[in-house]
């Protein structure tokens, strides 16, 4: 069989539980797209391993609470295209872009999956019964769970995500009480998490927002501008947000608005051209993070319940990689309000990586390329092997990028680009990563034996 014939293009379902006029029902949400390829594992039959997208390198098998559907492989695709390979044009070819955040049934034996209509259902599922308990809140276990799976991902931050993990949790317990306005706004937490780029800061929250039961977006603000300048402005982040929750507002005001990119806002250059608009992003979040009403679309958007969390990387703030005693003073100092800082209760300093924390995320981390690249190998029945030579020239090569682990991809497809062509071409049963040399490159393939 063609690689081509197993790798290809699906929608991707989660499954949800609700209570509809007093009995249990199981519907199927459309949360993404995704490439992703398919094989027999012989501990779990027919899976789906998923490449792209919010769940990548997630399997999908009966076990799952994920479901995948119109999937075409990518022979299929180029057969309608004209024999063409477009990757843009294969996810617009069959819709796979649309219905993001519709609701399905799903008929098993046909393996059907049919979007719901239903006004008066549809209310009952987004609206006067929500998406997620509250209670939920209330269980040790959760935050748990929660915790190790991300460190499953996220390697040599644990101390971190737990800090960032039970601010969020001890917000959503706050927001939830039955205290006054005043106490609530006095126990609520907002962050900053900052540090050398490539740590994790984003992927820490991408994990989050992934598992967690409560609204959140991510927003770069790169892209912000003060209300009148060109650009997006606070209130369509609050929009976004309330999209998430799938227009239920009530719900959108208790979520988690995270700032990207937040350090690109500090101005320190005076004279600069865009000063009066990053100043005035400031002055906007600052009215943002003291609980006021925002207007859009005809509706009203209370902030007063809601958490936000800024990510940045603020290079340059420490002489070295210990980030571990900025204080607020510094980052006043690197072009922060000081009124704003006041608001962000909660400085969370990521851990700079060594060479020892990459190599371990390269091993450990399920969102490591070797081990993704590993399913990939399994499902084409090719034997994967590599030693630590190879470890270590991959860690360096990602270290010299001077971006942390999110190098560590660009790196390891860059080095065994060439090996996968010829691996495509299904001559080969097994490869072993290595140190490259000047006589050799960094991989050994062995040929498929031939039966004559």
């Amino acid at each position: 069989m063609n690689v081509m014939d197993y790798i290809g293009l699906a929608n991707i379902f989660e499954e949800k539980e609700y209570i509809i006029d007093g009995e249990r029902q199981i519907y199927y949400k459309k949360i993404d797209y995704a490439y992703g390829f398919w094989h027999y594992f012989s501990n779990s039959g027919k899976t789906f391993v998923v490449l792209t997208g919010k769940i990548a390198g997630q399997p999908i098998n009966d076990d799952s609470i994920y479901r995948y559907a119109s999937f075409k492989t990518l022979n299929d695709l180029c057969r309608e295209n004209n024999l063409v390979f477009d990757y843009d044009t294969f996810q617009s070819m069959h819709g796979y872009q649309n219905f993001i955040g519709d609701y399905y049934t799903y008929d098993s034996k046909k393996n059907i999956f049919s979007k719901i209509t239903d006004q008066k259902l549809l209310q009952k599922i987004r609206g006067t019964i929500k998406d997620y308990d509250d209670s939920i809140l209330n269980k040790d276990t959760d935050i748990s769970q929660m915790y190790s799976g991300i460190k499953k991902t996220i390697i040599s931050q644990d101390e971190q995500i737990m800090q960032i993990l039970t601010s969020l949790f001890k917000n959503q317990k706050v927001i939830n009480s039955s205290l006054d306005p005043d106490t609530i706004a006095k126990l609520k937490e907002n962050i900053i998490v900052y540090g050398p780029t490539g740590t994790g800061k984003t992927e820490i929250l991408k994990r989050i927002a992934n598992i967690y039961t409560i609204p959140i977006v991510i927003e770069d603000a790169t892209s912000l501008s003060e209300i009148g300048y060109v650009g997006r402005n606070i209130t369509d982040m609050l929009e976004n947000l309330y999209l998430a929750a799938d227009k239920d507002i009530e719900k959108a005001q208790k979520g988690i608005l995270v700032i990207d990119e937040f350090d690109k806002l500090a101005e320190n250059d005076k004279g600069s051209k865009d000063h009066v608009s990053r100043i005035g992003v400031q002055r906007s979040l600052l009215k943002l993070l003291d609980g006021s009403t925002f207007y859009f679309d005809n509706k009203k958007f209370d902030t007063s319940r809601l958490s936000v969390v800024a990510l940045g990387a603020f290079t340059g703030i420490v002489d070295n990689d210990d980030y571990s005693n900025v204080s607020s003073t510094d980052f006043v100092n690197y072009g922060i309000m000081r009124e704003l800082m006041g608001r962000f209760s909660k400085l969370v300093a990521m851990n700079s990586l060594s060479k020892k924390d990459i190599k371990k995320i390269l091993i450990e981390s399920n969102f490591s390329p070797l081990n993704t690249y590993r399913l990939l190998f399994e499902s084409m029945n090719i034997e994967f092997t590599y030693d630590e030579g190879f470890i270590d020239y991959i860690a360096e090569k990602a270290i010299a990028l001077n971006s942390g682990a999110r190098s560590l991809k660009t790196v390891f497809d860059d080095t065994i680009s060439s090996a996968m062509f010829r691996i495509f071409a299904e001559e080969y049963s097994a490869i072993n990563l290595t140190r490259p040399t000047d006589e050799k490159g960094a991989y050994i393939l062995t040929k498929k034996r031939r039966l004559y």
